[in-house]
């Protein structure tokens, strides 16, 4: 039943109750990746981490953006942890000139490393700059 129909109709609700709010759902690709609002960091960087680490660094920013210091906590856990694409694999590179300037900002020597070897740094060094802000922060 199509809720945007039923609430016009009024079947959905009660006397009491709100209107319905749940969206309708239209068929989407699934080839289309869902974006977050931190995915425009990982496109200005030139390169495109796994998912799993898209997700975390999403996480931390919401965290970060309600002054959680929770934040501070799971950077450092990701950081010592994080295990996705580790060789670089699952990194897709968009521009290796951007990606290799954004290495160098971070202080990252780019020499004798693969490109996806480059991004997997870049990603830990992002994932572990909500932990150093959550510290600043805090003093």
């Amino acid at each position: 039943m199509n809720c945007a129909t039923t609430c016009n109709t009024g079947s959905c609700r009660g006397s009491k109750e709100p209107p319905c709010k749940r969206p309708i759902y239209r068929k989407s690709s699934h080839k289309e990746p869902y974006i977050e609002e931190t995915d425009q960091v990982w496109i200005e960087a030139g390169f495109i981490p796994p998912l799993d680490c898209r997700r975390a660094v999403a996480l931390l920013h919401r965290l970060a953006m309600d002054e959680d210091p929770a934040a501070s906590l799971l950077s450092s856990v990701l950081t010592m942890t994080a295990k996705s694409g580790e060789d670089g694999r699952g990194y897709r590179i968009l521009d290796p000139v951007k990606l290799r300037r954004v290495a160098e900002d971070y202080g990252i020597e780019p020499a004798c490393r693969s490109d996806g070897e480059i991004a997997r740094a870049v990603t830990m060094a992002i994932i572990g700059e909500y932990g150093e802000k959550a510290q600043e922060a805090s003093r």
